[in-house]
């Protein structure tokens, strides 16, 4: 028995052995498998990737006013930065109030006019309406009374004039006399014709008052309330450009922004619709790159791309295309041969996060498009 163990000893360690080989030949091509698949992804990625360089530019806002003036106040200086509806300068407003004011009253105006139409006449308005007019036929009367008076005071006065003239050449009364009888005709005359013509006069006023009163018992017509309603239109829209022109006295921030160009003083003449104030949004930074046209197809709307620069080249920042140009740029420009074509290049424009201001614009800056799983196909 101890030699029939003895004698499968060896067999048994021999088989042990191969299987230890077996499993470390596998472990190995495993390792060497992963290896191989994290070499082949590197590449892929390496060569996926996308990277392209240009400047860090801000929008730049010119801010200014419509209507101009003498400036009162200059509240910030180049160098600050201003937040958004931030008040920059101010104009004197003298004039533009008084215009405000002025547009106001008229609207007011235009609306009491529309309602009384609307609303037609009370009847107190009514009956005194009536009473102008009875009025007015009561001094006709009078006039025409007046009248009758003051043609037989003429009448006299001619007969009285026609008989000293008589009695002058019998030598009875005097020239004197004689005159003073003709200045008393003539003033009898010119009296009596001021009557007739107050008579026109009461009759004009008469007809006016009876018209008057006609227009307020009727009411007033559609078409006169038409146009009251053309006329407070009117008045609106003009108190709304004096409000706009009244807000232009005062320029403001549009955004955040970093005050870039401001020479200006109190007391300044500026005209109408002149700047006041170049404006950088520090915030807002984009850049430009130029990607060849054989590699644009790996570029889209919205894709994503971190941006790198040199005061900071361990970090990254965000940055999305926000345009891709339309047209190729050719470098050189006469692009005959397929190898000069190659040069060929489109303008992609990326919108840079700068979250805490850190970023500033005009630096260099390198731009890598994140890898799209469909770029290239």
């Amino acid at each position: 028995m101890a030699r029939h163990r003895h004698g499968k000893g060896p067999n048994e360690q021999a088989r042990r052995n191969k299987k230890v080989k077996a499993r470390i030949i596998i472990i190995t091509l495993v390792v060497v498998a992963v290896a191989a698949g994290f070499s082949v992804r590197a590449w892929f990625q390496r060569d996926h990737s996308l990277t392209a360089s240009g400047t860090l530019e801000a929008r730049n806002i010119t801010v200014g006013s419509k209507v101009g003036g003498r400036i009162t106040q200059v509240l910030v200086a180049e160098g600050d930065r201003v937040q958004k509806d931030q008040l920059l300068v101010t104009f004197d407003d003298a004039e533009l109030y008084a215009a405000l004011l002025q547009a106001r009253g008229r609207l007011a105006q235009a609306q009491a006019t529309l309602a009384k139409m609307e609303r037609g006449n009370r009847p107190e308005e009514i009956a005194e309406a009536r009473s102008q007019g009875a009025s007015r036929e009561h001094a006709v009367a009078e006039a025409m009374a007046a009248a009758e008076r003051a043609k037989a005071d003429a009448a006299n006065a001619e007969t009285e004039f026609r008989r000293y003239q008589r009695l002058a050449q019998e030598g009875v009364v005097s020239r004197e006399q004689r005159d003073a009888a003709e200045n008393r005709y003539k003033m009898a005359m010119a009296a009596a014709n001021s009557a007739e013509h107050a008579i026109t006069v009461a009759r004009s006023q008469a007809q006016a008052a009876k018209a008057q009163t006609n227009l307020v018992e009727r009411g007033f017509r559609s078409e006169d309330i038409a146009a009251a309603r053309a006329d407070l239109q009117r008045a609106e829209g003009e108190l709304k450009l004096a409000e706009a022109r009244y807000a232009e006295r005062e320029v403001r921030s549009p955004a955040n922004a970093i005050v870039e160009v401001l020479d200006l003083r109190p007391g300044d003449l500026l005209p109408a619709n002149s700047p006041v104030a170049k404006l950088l949004e520090a915030d807002q930074l984009y850049v430009i790159v130029f990607v060849p046209q054989g590699e644009i197809g790996r570029v889209k709307i919205g894709q994503t791309a971190q941006v790198i620069v040199d005061a900071f080249p361990n970090e990254t920042f965000k940055g999305t295309v926000e345009q891709i140009r339309q047209q190729a740029e050719f470098l050189p420009r006469n692009v005959q041969t397929r190898e000069e074509r190659e040069h060929q290049v489109i303008g992609v424009k990326l919108r840079v996060e700068n979250q805490g201001s850190r970023l500033r614009a005009g630096v260099n800056a390198d731009v890598r498009f994140q890898a799209d799983a469909g770029a290239g196909k």
